[in-house]
């Protein structure tokens, strides 16, 4: 006897860019490649059930000094910082686990006022349990 279910992974992977000028501005994904669950709109991820997340961010830019803030809700969480100085393209990474409550937001803003995110930049989360 075979038993299908319906798929219920909750997870997305969105691609990065853009110029931001604002801290307070939140970093929009461009190009969705991946959303489980419907959970993430383009720009927040709303938890749809209780339980441990787990989010990514890789980071590709030329801003100096400079990165992407995990937050959740309105606190942040961690950074990927890629400024050292040198205007080439610089990577950063870093990754967050967090239990989350229905309805908690998860989203990227940047750590300074003029931040370059390249295309090859990206934001990944899953749903661990």
């Amino acid at each position: 006897m075979c038993v299908f279910f319906l798929d219920t992974a909750v997870g997305f992977t969105t691609q990065l860019t853009g110029n931001y000028s604002s801290t307070s501005s939140i970093i929009q994904g461009y190009n969705i490649l991946y959303n489980g669950g419907n959970a993430y709109n383009g720009t927040v991820f709303t938890c749809p059930s209780p339980g441990l997340y787990l989010f990514h961010v890789s980071l590709m830019s030329t801003t100096q000094y400079g990165g992407i803030l995990i937050f959740k809700n309105s606190h942040p969480l961690t950074i990927a910082y890629v400024g050292n100085g040198d205007p080439q393209y610089n990577g950063a990474s870093v990754s967050a686990a967090v239990w989350l409550d229905l309805g908690d937001q998860v989203y990227l803003r940047p750590s300074i006022s003029t931040l370059y995110v390249n295309g090859n930049s990206a934001f990944t989360g899953v749903k661990v349990n």
